[in-house]
């Protein structure tokens, strides 16, 4: 990501440091910080193969690309054994992981959650298909009404 979270002793506060500018971990972006906190743990021998790491909305406060990558990071972790659990609403995020899935031949289980009078789950597997769920469906949606504006 360009750079890294270290503690200045100097000072006693942590901070992001990229190439020789050093900003305030007050002012570092969410991100950043959370991929920062996963690079730490490693570092710090906190995550091994039996390590379950929950993580609601993984896409917020991350630039697109930075999401792809930290995604990367999330399957190289998943690869060597560490557990994940993801909550999302982004599709961005579940469209990576089916590329994810795909690309390493690999199961990656998708619950989604479903609420009308009561909470029904579905089931699916991004390496088979994409999930039938409200994000999906307001995606679709939102990419017909685009044709639609295009075709007029």
């Amino acid at each position: 990501m360009d750079g890294k979270i270290e503690f200045d002793q100097t000072t006693n506060r942590w901070q992001f440091k990229r190439r020789n500018q050093k900003f305030s971990i007050g002012v570092t972006s969410e991100g950043i910080k959370k991929i920062a906190i996963l690079d730490t743990l490693l570092a710090n021998k906190y995550i091994d193969t039996k390590s379950i790491i929950f993580i609601d909305e993984p896409e917020s406060a991350l630039h697109p690309k930075a999401i792809s990558d930290f995604l990367d990071i999330v399957a190289i972790f998943a690869e060597n054994g560490i557990q994940f659990f993801l909550a999302s609403h982004s599709y961005f995020v579940l469209k990576k992981l089916a590329l994810i899935a795909k690309e390493k031949n690999i199961s990656i289980p998708v619950i989604s959650m479903e609420t009308d009078s009561e909470i029904e789950a579905s089931y699916d597997d991004l390496n088979i298909a994409m999930p039938k769920n409200s994000i999906i469906d307001e995606s679709i949606r939102l990419y017909k009404e685009e044709i639609s504006e295009v075709m007029k």
